[in-house]
């Protein structure tokens, strides 16, 4: 029996990380243990490993959608990009330094013994079936080092399934321009294709099908149809974001540069809201409430936001219309930033916030990397969960926290965190996820309508999962792939 299957594709964003995730659900709806795994992937958004650091956030959701709880090894080369040339390097969870594309390409690290290595752990701790999957194309000629793609499937001898996203054309062509450019074993591998994002009636692609077929000798697995419902899954990058809901209450996100961990907001599809991601300031209008999400890079956004012009309406909001900051978002409101080496900036520097929170934040070389547990006093000392991925880190000048943060990955701990002030109509908090506690999202969309608002149990999770269920019941109708 087969140990691995590979999923890799022939263009970036053709729906490969969808389709493992709906596989890996429906091995564990069989009672088979199946595990995700991505030797190298390059993504903005990322999650506490519940064995310490972090881990791309799509490897995070697939872990869950298999049953396990995520893990470093699933995922062990992350770059984060700062900016056009420079990325955050993280190996096995752990930031390693900045560094350009050139100097990654011709660094010390041994990217393969790395990616080996966290195989074997993988396997070792969960002796399960590998679904891994590949990074943008499986096969460029400029790219002599590859680690992502046709090498660790080799290294598992994998069954490889290659994705055509239809969805942009030339999908037929671009299968046979893979299939004849590999090397001849790794061409071996392909046992066939998946045709992704189809609209309209799949007969037409018949004599398509059976002419790829006959050049390669390969088979076609299926043709899946556009999945609404995948919108609601975990991004792997900003390519997936998309408006979603159709409720009354009008949430806007502000999309700055960087914007990084905006997954934590699917859970308000469960709700009545409409939640559109703001990129333009003519396109901000007069929204129920405001969101200033999370950023990699703040000094980034920050300057977006002065261009733009958007910070000054965010601070003719203040007061009027309600406003959540998360983590880089809280950043924003406060009085000044510092990065006295660079690690958050790109290069050392100093600038100014937005001056609405009095409070200044340092960005320090560690950073924290945490499933938390903060006491939050604007629920009347209730405890509430989330986490944090941060190298900031706040000092009060004259407004007061509104959360102790009493817990990171089960370490008692005792740092003061947050600012909420219902006269300004704002809650800021270093809580990523916040609003998967019932009893906080209630507190936002209540300060959003108006009046109270009885809000679902969903959490984050239970959220992701009931999306995931959808879409792969709609991949397990248009696939052969035996499971």
């Amino acid at each position: 029996m087969k140990r691995s299957i590979y999923i890799l594709a022939t263009q970036s964003n053709s729906g490969k990380t969808m389709l493992v995730t709906a596989l890996l659900r429906l091995i564990n709806r069989k009672n088979r243990v199946a595990v995700p795994f991505k030797a190298q992937n390059m993504s903005l958004n990322s999650y506490p490993a519940s064995n310490g650091g972090e881990l791309a956030l799509a490897q995070a959701m697939q872990a869950y959608a298999s049953g396990f709880e995520p893990l470093v090894e699933m995922n062990p080369i992350l770059l984060k990009p700062i900016g056009d040339m420079t990325s955050e390097v993280i190996v096995m969870g752990r930031a390693v330094g900045l560094m350009e594309y050139r100097e990654y390409s011709r660094s010390p690290l041994d990217k393969w013994r790395i990616v080996r290595n966290a195989l074997s752990r993988l396997r070792a701790l969960t002796n399960g079936l590998v679904v891994g999957e590949g990074a943008g194309s499986a096969y460029e000629p400029n790219i002599t080092s590859d680690v992502a793609n046709f090498r660790p499937a080799d290294y598992l001898n994998a069954d490889v399934y290659v994705v055509l996203d239809i969805s942009r054309g030339g999908a037929f062509t671009s299968a046979i321009g893979l299939y004849n450019s590999v090397p001849v074993k790794w061409r071996e591998l392909i046992k066939g294709f998946i045709i992704n994002r189809f609209r309209g009636d799949s007969r037409i692609l018949e004599d398509a099908v059976k002419w790829l077929e006959e050049k390669t000798g390969r088979r076609v697995f299926g043709v899946v149809p556009e999945v609404n419902e995948a919108h609601y899954l975990w991004p792997e990058d900003s390519e997936a974001m998309v408006d979603f809901g159709d409720g009354s209450m009008d949430i806007a996100v502000v999309s700055y540069p960087g914007i990084s961990n905006f997954h934590e907001f699917s859970v308000l599809s469960m709700e009545d809201a409409h939640v559109r991601f703001v990129k333009w300031p003519d396109s901000l209008g007069e929204p129920d409430l405001l969101i200033l999400p999370g950023a990699k890079n703040t000094a980034l956004a920050m300057d977006w936001l002065r261009r733009s012009g958007l910070d000054h309406k965010i601070i003719r909001m203040v007061g009027s219309t309600p406003i959540l900051a998360i983590c880089g978002g809280f950043q924003l409101l406060t009085e000044a930033m510092s990065d006295p080496t660079g690690v958050e900036f790109g290069n050392p520097g100093h600038i100014k916030g937005l001056g609405v929170i009095k409070a200044r934040v340092i960005y320090h070389e560690d950073k924290i990397v945490a499933h938390s547990k903060a006491v939050f006093s604007g629920l009347s000392g209730r405890l509430i969960t989330g986490y944090e991925i941060r190298r900031g880190r706040l000092t009060y000048t004259g407004d007061e926290p509104s959360m102790i943060i009493t817990e990171r990955n089960g370490t008692p701990v005792r740092e003061p965190d947050g600012y909420f002030n219902e006269d300004k109509r704002i809650l800021a908090t270093s809580l990523h996820d916040v609003l998967s506690n019932p009893e906080v999202r209630g507190m936002v969309l209540t300060m959003a309508k108006g009046s109270r608002v009885n809000v679902s149990e969903y959490t984050s999770i239970s959220a992701l999962l009931h999306w995931v269920d959808e879409v792969a019941a709609v991949v397990n109708s248009n696939l052969t792939i035996d499971l």
